[in-house]
């Protein structure tokens, strides 16, 4: 459809990438000695292996240097075989896509081509026919010259520790456990970088499975901590029975809750996260009431069981609305 297209309208871009959550970032490191032909062949077998994995929703490579041929022209010389640059350009964009007609070096004139067409080498390319205006014919490589380059300036430079590299972005599928994909991609890293030449390293720039671990983890430890300074709070200042069924009460609803996770498959995340946090507040806010209540129905001489039912039974609207 491309190629249908007029004179100097650009490529076709379909983004379908919005609302991807890129968040595994990888680099491939370039020691140096390598060329960005080479390089973008590693990241890409780096890509093909990302696919493989169950749960890998999209791989994206960035910062990779787009070849390109260029076709320098010397005003002069094609004048003399009564030719224009125009000529050269209409006459290569029929077998290809140009990207620019008119950057200049040393009194050239420079015509960039798109790697990928019916040119499989420079050769085919230097044996294109040119055709002046008398009708006489003429190869491309007898009136220019031809090599083989990089696009410049690049869209977009990516450097680690001031060292070539190319960006790897990884996105999981919405589903499924991040954490769980993240360690599956970072076992099929390790197990690529083992078949990269010396001078080729993969590095970690924000493995989100380490992190979500690491935040799981401290909310855990805090939890944990929270508990106890609670329990031991509640202790010095109303008893050591009211603290144990304050936090009993905490460590039942925590445990019934996670259990419930499990069940209907949710994972603990920073939305379920700071969920907790603010039930935390209102468990021990509630549970202080309630003991509260039945401490007072136990002095006024109503027996154990039915001032347990009452001091949480009394305030129930109340709490429910707070």
């Amino acid at each position: 459809a491309s190629m249908r297209l007029p004179t100097g309208v650009g490529p076709i871009s379909v983004a379908d990438d919005f609302g991807d959550v890129y968040g595994l970032y990888y680099a491939l490191v370039s020691s140096g000695g390598f060329s960005w032909d080479e390089m973008r062949e590693f990241a890409k077998r780096v890509e093909r292996q990302l696919y493989a994995i169950d749960g890998v929703e999209k791989v994206m490579l960035y910062g990779s240097r787009s070849p390109e041929v260029n076709v320098w022209i010397s005003p002069a010389v094609i004048a003399s075989f009564d030719l224009l640059p125009e000529d050269i350009s209409r006459a290569i964009s029929q077998q290809n896509s140009v990207v620019g007609l008119g950057s200049h070096r040393a009194g050239e004139v420079d015509v960039e081509l798109v790697e990928g067409s019916t040119y499989s080498s420079l050769s085919d390319i230097e044996n294109q026919l040119l055709i002046a205006p008398d009708g006489k014919q003429y190869r491309l490589g007898d009136v220019a010259e031809v090599d083989r380059g990089y696009h410049t300036p690049p869209s977009l430079i990516m450097r680690v520790d001031g060292k070539d590299a190319i960006g790897i972005a990884v996105a999981s599928d919405a589903e499924v456990d991040v954490v769980k994909v993240g360690d599956r991609v970072a076992e099929t890293l390790r197990e690529v970088a083992l078949s990269l030449p010396v001078g080729v390293e993969i590095v970690a720039l924000y493995p989100e499975n380490e992190i979500a671990r690491k935040a799981n983890n401290d909310f855990v430890v805090n939890l944990i901590e929270s508990v106890v300074i609670v329990v031991l709070l509640v202790m010095l200042a109303m008893g050591v029975r009211s603290g144990v069924v304050v936090g009993s009460s905490l460590l039942f609803v925590i445990a019934t809750t996670l259990l419930a996770m499990l069940l209907f498959g949710e994972t603990l995340n920073r939305t379920s996260l700071a969920g907790f946090i603010i039930a935390m507040g209102m468990l021990v806010d509630n549970a202080i009431v309630v003991v509260d209540n039945t401490k007072k129905l136990i002095a006024t001489g109503v027996p154990l069981r039915v001032a347990a039912v009452d001091g949480a039974m009394r305030p129930r609207m109340a709490l429910l609305s707070a």
